[in-house]
């Protein structure tokens, strides 16, 4: 009685015997099963990158108060003095960044103007380095106004 010859011992020519069969197919279910880790590790790691470049994006931009807020670490105290006083120059600088008749340097001017008058009262409630991060944010903010980016 001769034996059916699996495909791949017709194509090389070769007989196997069960052993080598049963190696080949541990290998075939260890390649499939490393295929499906790694395309469910780049999936995951593809989703990361993104989040983290969404993250990445918030932070740098820093355009709105909430982000702001979260950026200066604030307590829930610091919270309560501070977000009114910022709350309150958002009109004011939007009115800065929509006044079309104004050059840039006078919207900078305008804008430098009312952030002093907040910063004035923002010292005193910051720590020194929170003082600083909003000094950073208000650069940001200063360019973003004079692309005419209005703020919120």
């Amino acid at each position: 009685m001769k034996l059916a010859l699996l495909p791949v011992e017709a194509a090389c020519d070769v007989v196997l015997n069960a052993n080598h069969v049963n190696k080949m197919k541990y290998c075939i279910f260890k390649l499939a099963g490393l295929s499906v880790y790694f395309a469910i590790a780049f999936a995951a790691l593809s989703q990361d990158l993104s989040s983290l470049g969404k993250l990445a994006q918030n932070l740098g931009a820093m355009d709105s108060l909430a982000g702001l807020t979260q950026k200066l670490h604030l307590s829930p105290q610091q919270l309560q003095q501070v977000l009114p006083i910022l709350q309150g120059e958002v009109p004011k600088l939007q009115a800065i960044a929509d006044n079309a008749g104004l050059s840039n340097g006078q919207k900078l001017d305008k804008t430098k103007a009312v952030q002093k008058q907040s910063d004035s009262k923002l010292k005193n409630m910051l720590s020194p380095e929170q003082f600083t991060s909003l000094q950073s944010f208000r650069s940001l903010q200063r360019q973003d106004i004079l692309q005419g980016v209005i703020p919120q």
